[in-house]
């Protein structure tokens, strides 16, 4: 029997880094594509392509391969500004279809998603695989497309398709790999460092938080019940959201100190997505996976600060 192999898309983000790591343990037939990869310490199977652009790398796919789709440009601001963005996606989706028709061969593909396709949600509401998707931006937007247009080749083709709609994903990395990463880490690292801290209404739209290493045993299940779960798109998150102002009271009270804070008037030019607040309900994966988020987020919380002071 051949043995399985897996394609890593995203191999250098924050995702793709840690799924990497969990997978070498495993001793997995690993190939790794990423737009930018060290010239100086290059791995076995890792190869240089915007994925979106160059269609050279289809010629890695391989039969019964599983593929981890992590890549995607997140400045939501920069793609609002490219008209061309989602023609672009669109015509990448159809090209990588035809070409496992006509190659005839078999793939399972994981798609990380978003949760912002759901639009701007309430407070007091309490999201699901069953709202109805309202996407703001021109992100959002391709990402829906995405989805559906590989759901659509499912129903003829060999493709096994699951769509992970993230949440906010935290956990700690090294400002020396990459400065200032994410939203918790920001504001971490300037409460370290007694930096103010601007945050703009009043502090109580609310988010939920998945862990990285709960985000990296979802997708791990999520390959293993392939099967159960293809053409099914699904929301990883926690069943509890947080305020601005409650993240800060749990950081400042891990750090045992008083932040600087200033709250600030919206920008007139911010996306509307950015004002929004979310409530998920991870019920679903959870029914047909036994997965859950087993850190607790403030725990995460204090995991990132014991890092985050030995780099500082």
């Amino acid at each position: 029997m051949r043995k399985k192999s897996f394609l890593i898309i995203g191999h250098t983000g924050f995702i793709g880094q840690n799924l990497l790591k969990k997978m070498k343990k495993e001793k997995k037939q690993l190939f790794l594509i990423s737009r930018k990869i060290s010239k100086k310490n290059k791995l076995k199977n890792e190869f240089e392509y915007d994925v979106f652009d160059n269609y050279e790398w289809f010629k890695h796919l391989k039969n019964n391969m599983t593929i981890f789709f992590l890549a995607y440009d997140n400045d939501l601001y920069n793609i609002e500004k490219n008209k061309d963005y989602l023609l672009k996606i669109i015509k990448f989706c159809i090209h990588f279809n035809e070409y496992i028709i006509k190659k005839k061969i078999k793939i399972n593909f994981i798609f990380t998603s978003t949760a912002t396709i759901y639009g701007v949600t309430k407070i007091n509401q309490t999201v699901n695989e069953k709202f109805p998707d309202k996407p703001l931006s021109l992100y959002d937007k391709s990402k829906l497309y995405f989805e559906n247009i590989f759901l659509d080749y499912t129903k003829r083709t060999n493709l096994n398709f699951v769509s992970l709609r993230l949440t906010n994903i935290y956990g700690y990395y090294s400002h020396k790999k990459q400065m200032n990463r994410g939203f918790l880490n920001k504001l971490i690292n300037k409460s370290i460092n007694n930096i103010q801290i601007d945050i703009f209404g009043n502090g109580t739209n609310k988010r939920s938080y998945v862990y990285i290493d709960d985000l990296i045993n979802a997708i791990l299940i999520t390959e293993k019940k392939i099967e159960k779960l293809k053409s099914k798109i699904f929301l990883i998150c926690d069943n509890k959201s947080y305020s601005f102002n409650e993240i800060l009271n749990i950081i400042g009270k891990s750090l045992k100190k008083k932040l600087k804070i200033k709250k600030m008037n919206y920008p007139k030019l911010i996306h509307k997505i950015e004002k929004r607040s979310f409530n998920g309900s991870n019920f679903f994966f959870k029914k047909n996976t036994g997965w859950f988020p087993k850190m607790k987020f403030d725990h995460g919380i204090k995991s990132i600060i014991n890092e985050s002071l030995k780099d500082n």
